[in-house]
């Protein structure tokens, strides 16, 4: 059952987490209706849950209450000062080998060999052929190489998967209001965003198009801009990992900007 609510002046402690629609951006105010995905406690607008097939989170259930305000980054007497991630994050996607990047190999080879044939013919020189041929396999191939990691899935576990050629660990930092990001290697603070300069937080989850055991994991992109820095995010996370992200998202501040909607990859450098 989808459960929405009207918006009045009843509701001011809902209204006064300022909260925003993850899709449109725009502020939830009174007189808006809204629906509460039960998973991660966002409210959207119930044109944009209906925009999303009435479905958040890889789930459907919606709350029959609207969230009290709970802030928990505000706290000083928590009993834990971070809430960490369990997989990691790379600043470049990755590509599953034995799906999509064996996908853009074999495009490649096909449209270069076809190209190669062409001119190689109408040059009557086979050399120029193979020459050309060589060339477009390279060109094609830089994309591929440029903007993403390759990783063979075969034999691998989940935790394999998701944590493969990833570098760092993104967390809650509660005792100084913020999120902090961390070096896998060396351990320490990489970055550190204060909930404060985060001006937007951007997400989407993207199923990996497979038909095997690639089918089961998605590819979750961050992107977080603050007053001086845009900085951008990839994990690779199974299905069943998706409601860890869900509680992640539902402890940052009601009042930080965030949206859920597809966005173009803009790596780091």
């Amino acid at each position: 059952m989808k459960y929405t609510h009207k918006l009045t002046s009843d509701n001011y402690d809902f209204i006064g987490q300022n909260r925003t629609d993850p899709i449109t951006g725009e502020k939830i105010e009174e007189g808006h209706t809204v629906v509460i995905c039960a998973a991660c406690k966002s409210a959207f607008f119930i044109e944009s849950w209906e925009y999303l097939g009435d479905s958040h989170c890889d789930q459907t259930s919606t709350l029959a209450n609207l969230p009290k305000p709970q802030n928990l980054y505000l706290k000083t007497n928590l009993k834990y000062t971070r809430e960490l991630l369990t997989f990691g994050f790379s600043k470049k996607p990755m590509f599953m080998t034995n799906d999509s990047g064996c996908g853009l190999f074999v495009f490649a080879f096909i449209f270069s060999t076809i190209l190669g044939i062409i001119i190689g013919t109408s040059t009557n020189h086979g050399g120029v052929g193979i020459l050309t041929f060589v060339i477009c396999i390279v060109i094609s191939l830089i994309p591929i190489i440029s903007s993403s990691t390759p990783y063979d899935t075969k034999d691998k576990s989940i935790k394999e998967i998701e944590n493969a050629n990833t570098k760092y660990s993104i967390c809650i930092d509660y005792k100084n209001k913020g999120l902090l990001v961390i070096n896998e290697k060396t351990k320490d603070m990489q970055t550190f965003f204060a909930f404060e300069d985060i001006i937007e937080f951007k997400y989407h989850v993207m199923y990996h198009p497979s038909r095997d055991i690639d089918a089961l994991f998605c590819q979750l992109q961050i992107k977080i801009t603050t007053r001086t820095t845009i900085e951008n995010y990839f994990a690779t996370i199974h299905r069943d990992t998706i409601p860890e992200w869900s509680n992640f998202i539902s402890k940052l501040p009601t009042d930080m900007r965030m949206l859920n909607t597809p966005f173009v990859n803009e790596y780091n450098s």
